[in-house]
């Protein structure tokens, strides 16, 4: 295999797991062995290289206008549990394969070059894109409660409002990652580039019902707050399928009460999630999901938002660049959205240009040990940002 499988085979099987998945949670033993693996690559390749207060990876090469932004490539180090090789990992090992390739070239950009490998970019108790949110300045470490869960993982909210840096410097954000959904994989093409990060919209919804005896209490007497449940969760299923097909809807959670065999449920709460790049599309399916509602007579129910990250643009110049190089390369792609959250988004949240190159995820596995980019691909999405990194730095950012 080529330089890059390699190390993303070495680096991203720690936490290798008996049955071949891969556990390296954000902050864990495991998560730090690989920092310190791709920290002395940076180091090797002549990278200022440094761990940040918040247990992110950072390196810099220098160009050679002192004047001129950053170049910034960078995805996260850690794993879902029982994950998989290249969620992540592939980012930050494809950022340092650019690296290697302008040292064997001999090329000097005239822009730094940084890498960032962040920290807990999984759900955790932290919030997801903890370790890029921090380098954004977008983590309130004063809020009720939160001191308590930063020293679960050995910090303090000192450590959070030290990591922050300055993206005024940063002329470009650049992600390289797997696609993690099956669309590139069905049509045979080999490279996404990325239009955008959907929606992430969830709301915890709740049925009102009626408990009693269930051996007693006749079917056209029973207030089920399940079946009702079940009812609006089938119906909103439906509605999705109709109303976009890039709109996805999701129940993930559920809760039942009381939760007796014997007791018609008085109570059930679940999460109600949708994505989509446009708001438009979820305010419209949230309505139709609540006029639904009014007509489930089982129940009554109430609605909770509990996330509104709206959609995140990409950056429509790094989009026509990347799409360029595609082209020039003749390489087969398409523009797509990601449905998937990555650290791009606190960048993009705080002003900076972000840019996606996405290869396929074989049938469009992700978070699981079955995960698989072909080699192919890994080295076309290596082509890819590298001649991408090579057209943005004749550019003034």
């Amino acid at each position: 295999m080529s330089r890059l499988n390699d190390m993303l085979q070495e680096i991203g099987g720690i936490g290798r797991n008996e049955d071949g998945s891969i556990t390296r949670l954000g902050a864990s033993e495991g998560y730090f062995q690989a920092l310190e693996q791709v920290k002395m690559r940076m180091e090797a390749l002549g990278m200022k290289a440094e761990q940040d207060p918040v247990g992110n990876l950072h390196g810099i090469l220098p160009g050679t206008d002192p004047e001129a932004k950053s170049i910034v490539l960078g995805s996260h180090l850690d794993t879902v549990i029982k994950g998989g090789v290249f969620d992540g990992m592939l980012g930050v090992t494809g950022a340092l394969e650019v690296v290697y390739r302008l040292k064997e070239q001999g090329r000097a950009l005239k822009h730094p070059l940084e890498i960032w490998g962040f920290n807990l970019e999984e759900s955790s108790p932290l919030g997801g894109t903890f370790g890029s949110r921090c380098v954004a300045g977008m983590v309130d470490a004063e809020a009720p409660g939160y001191a308590e869960r930063l020293a679960k993982y050995g910090m303090k909210p000192e450590n959070v409002r030290a990591a922050k840096k300055d993206l005024d410097k940063y002329g470009c954000y650049l992600e390289y990652h797997i696609e993690q959904g099956d669309k590139l994989d069905s049509a045979g093409l080999d490279i996404g580039v990325v239009s955008g990060i959907v929606s992430v919209v969830r709301y915890e919804v709740t049925a009102h019902g009626i408990s009693n005896h269930a051996g007693t209490t006749m079917m056209p007497s029973r207030k089920d707050a399940l079946v009702g449940m079940s009812k609006l969760i089938v119906g909103a299923d439906a509605r999705a399928r109709e109303l976009d097909d890039t709109l996805v809807f999701t129940v993930g959670k559920l809760s039942v009460a009381p939760g007796q065999e014997n007791v018609i449920p008085n109570e059930v709460v679940a999460t109600f999630e949708m994505r989509h790049m446009d708001k438009a599309v979820t305010d419209q399916f949230y309505a139709d999901i609540q006029a639904m509602a009014k007509e489930i007579s089982n129940c009554e129910f109430t609605f909770v938002n509990t996330v509104a990250k709206y959609s995140t643009p990409c950056d429509p110049a790094l989009i026509d660049t990347i799409d360029h190089v595609c082209t020039r390369l003749n390489i087969s792609h398409i523009i797509m959205p990601s449905g998937a959250g990555h650290d791009a988004n606190p960048m993009a949240h705080e002003g900076v240009p972000i840019g996606m190159v996405f290869v396929p995820s074989v049938k469009g596995i992700s978070h699981h040990g079955d995960e698989w980019t072909d080699p192919k691909h890994i080295d076309l999405g290596a082509d890819v940002l590298y001649e991408t990194v090579l057209a943005l730095d004749k550019t003034d950012l």
